[in-house]
């Protein structure tokens, strides 16, 4: 039976002309459905959009995702239609375009809420995690979103009623197109399907088929590519010339070079007490939109004016692209690990980090947080350093203000002033130092604030202050809840600030302000965007104040702070330590004299940065004074960079694999 289906032309022929027929369809539709999202997002008026590029970039990429499909269902189609009959094959490629037009609808949604397509991601995060993310966006749908949910069903019903009912026969053009398709097994998406290198992040996300996005980043995660070992630097070639001191089972554990050393520059240190250091991590807080040559006009007048009295890094990067990577990279600078650090709970490896010095130190410590701090981990991380207290949304009690309920009905926790008012009565002015981190929520979507008609009307007199007009002025009011939940914190910061300089432990505490990363609602316009926050550093015991242009990140506070605490004398900490920073940077001139991995998302460690120079995947770009990137056809660069993040890809695979980071002996040396 089944040699007479394979000699007889008559019998296959028919079976992938049908399959020739479908995939025709498929086609139109994969490249419909992609008109209609960007039909919708233009109506949505998100961003002006240079269609002329995006267009034809955007039709290859519905090649490329349609390709990627049918590569895999060319068999199967044809076998079922041979051994079974043309109907269960007609449903197997039927359920396909269904199930497609679905997840193209849905992936297209979260596209227009984060303007981010979203990845492998996914799998990163729990079950409640995701909860609580779709809930934020629950409610929120604009007239956009409805135009294309009616227009994704009715092209897709219609599409499928045509197909079934169509028929093509004659030669053997079906043949030779499985057969184009069945070749199609031998190569790789990933790379063409997850990057289209347009003008800026948000057209190039804009472009991408985001179905094709989710299933090239989809198929990278489960079967991902071997290292390229033939990139692996030459032992003391990598950029980093720090002595690491047993590369093969501790490969980050290395000799502290001093470079670290550069607070008491600014802060006197030797014979002085403790002091508290209080670290207020702003949820989305980028460059973008705050300081001085923001490039969307800034929108935080306080924070501004404190930099000024302050020790202000303007060209500060986060570790992450979202807030799993905030404490670990603060408070330990420690590295990734698979999905994120955070993400071994509960079996983290024995680390030495600065709430744990600071504890072995006599310091209480703590994190506060106005949402769960089960999210992302942030409390198994907490609890695994030793701290003190952890504070979220549950401990809250009463007398302080939830923010408001989206038309969904949910809210990520209590708004920023009520966390500020929670840190000053759950705070005492006297007793041991404190070191303590606070992550603010108020500025994450669904951008639902305390008395929003005051911050709506201070929004619009902002845009007119800034002279916005024409598309400018059309993009911002797009986004104007964003900004005005910017501005919202900003007056948070303010009414913080004002009450704690009123207790007599001010004049003794160092204040450290950042962003866990840019937020991705409003379009960004380079890779590093995403990572492009500011860190200002204020106290009372600042004999002089700076502005910095040169690069530092996250991933430099703990050194510095560590270095700065043990010039008091009365600070123990190691010589060795497993920092992937090196310490904050005070040249004031543009620079970097760093190099750092950025961890986009929990599965994506595809961005690398050293120097002036910073690797995207294949693609190398020039970092410009205004932290802009410039890409640039440099082969001897790239590979230079290349080399780099792979060796620190093997150092981290080669931790991961061990879990250990440091020897027991120094961490019970150093710890409680």
């Amino acid at each position: 039976m089944g040699k007479s289906l394979l000699t007889k032309p008559n019998q296959w022929i028919p079976a992938f002309n049908r399959f020739l027929l479908f995939s025709i369809g498929f086609l139109s539709l994969i490249i419909l459905l992609h008109w209609i999202d960007l039909l919708s997002i233009q109506w949505s008026g998100k961003a002006k959009i240079d269609w002329v590029q995006v267009l034809p970039v955007a039709l290859w990429e519905d090649i490329l995702t349609f390709f990627s499909i049918t590569r895999w269902i060319v068999l199967p189609f044809v076998l079922l239609y041979l051994l079974v009959n043309r109907v269960v094959a007609d449903i197997l490629f039927i359920l396909t375009i269904a199930i497609y037009a679905i997840a193209a609808f849905v992936l297209d949604i979260y596209f227009h809420q984060t303007t981010v397509p979203l990845g492998a991601d996914l799998y990163g995060y729990s079950s409640k995690e995701i909860e609580q993310t779709v809930g934020a966006a629950a409610g929120g749908f604009s007239k956009a979103t409805v135009f294309q949910g009616i227009a994704v069903f009715l092209v897709t019903v219609g599409m499928l009623v045509l197909l079934y009912r169509k028929k093509i026969g004659g030669d053997r053009r079906g043949f030779w197109f499985g057969l184009i398709c069945s070749f199609m097994l031998l190569v790789s998406f990933v790379q063409p399907l997850t990057h289209s290198f347009l003008g800026s992040e948000f057209e190039s996300n804009v472009a991408l088929n985001k179905a094709g996005f989710f299933i090239a980043k989809t198929q990278n995660y489960f079967f991902p590519a071997p290292p390229d070992n033939s990139l692996l630097a030459g032992e003391g070639d990598n950029g980093d010339d720090r002595d690491f001191v047993d590369p093969k089972q501790y490969p980050f554990l290395h000799t502290n070079t001093g470079e670290e050393n550069v607070l008491t520059t600014f802060m006197p240190a030797q014979g002085q007490p403790l002091p508290n250091v209080v670290i207020i991590v702003i949820e989305g807080l980028g460059r973008a939109f705050s300081g001085k040559d923001a490039y969307l006009g800034s929108f935080t007048p306080f924070i501004d004016s404190l930099g000024e009295k302050s020790l202000y890094w303007e060209n500060f990067l986060s570790g992450g692209g979202r807030t799993f990577a905030m404490l670990p990279t603060i408070t330990g600078s420690l590295p990734f690990a698979k999905n994120g650090f955070n993400e071994m709970a509960p079996n983290f490896p024995k680390a030495i980090s600065l709430w744990s010095l600071a504890k072995f130190n006599g310091y209480q410590t703590r994190f506060l947080y106005a949402g769960d701090a089960d999210f992302d981990q942030m409390d198994a991380y907490a609890r695994s350093q030793g701290i003190s207290e952890i504070i979220d949304k549950s401990k809250f009690g009463q007398g302080y203000e939830m923010l408001p309920a989206n038309s969904g009905g949910f809210t990520w926790g209590y708004s920023d002033k009520s966390l500020f008012q929670k840190y000053l009565d759950a705070t005492p002015t006297t007793g041991a130092p404190r070191i303590d981190v606070m992550l603010t929520v108020s500025t994450h979507s669904p951008f639902k604030i305390p008395h929003q008609a005051y911050y709506d009307k201070l929004t619009a007199d902002k845009f007119a202050a800034l002279g916005l007009k024409g598309d400018e002025l059309a993009a911002h009011q797009e986004y104007k809840n964003v900004y005005a939940s910017v501005l919202y914190m900003d007056d948070a910061v303010r009414y913080f600030f004002q009450e704690y300089a009123k207790r007599p432990d001010y004049n003794n505490t160092i204040f450290l302000i950042t962003g866990d990363h840019r937020l991705p609602e409003i379009p960004m316009r380079s890779k590093i965007d995403r990572y492009h926050t500011l860190l200002v550093m204020h106290s009372p015991l600042l004999q002089r104040t700076a502005k910095f242009s040169s690069i530092s990140s996250h991933f430099d506070i703990t050194p510095s702070l560590t270095s700065y605490l043990k010039s008091h004398g009365n600070f123990q900490a190691p010589n060795l330590s497993t920092w992937i920073g090196t310490g904050l940077d005070t040249t004031r001139e543009f620079s970097n004299r760093h190099q750092y991995p950025l961890m986009q998302t929990k599965n994506d460690l595809v961005d690398f940065i050293s120097g002036t120079w910073m690797l995207n995947q294949d693609q190398v770009y020039r970092v410009l004074p205004n932290m802009d990137l410039e890409r640039m056809d440099d082969q001897e660069k790239l590979h230079r960079l290349q080399s780099s993040f792979q060796e620190f890809l093997r150092k981290n695979k080669l931790f991961y694999a061990a879990k250990t980071l440091v020897p027991d002996s120094l961490v019970n040396k150093y710890t409680k």
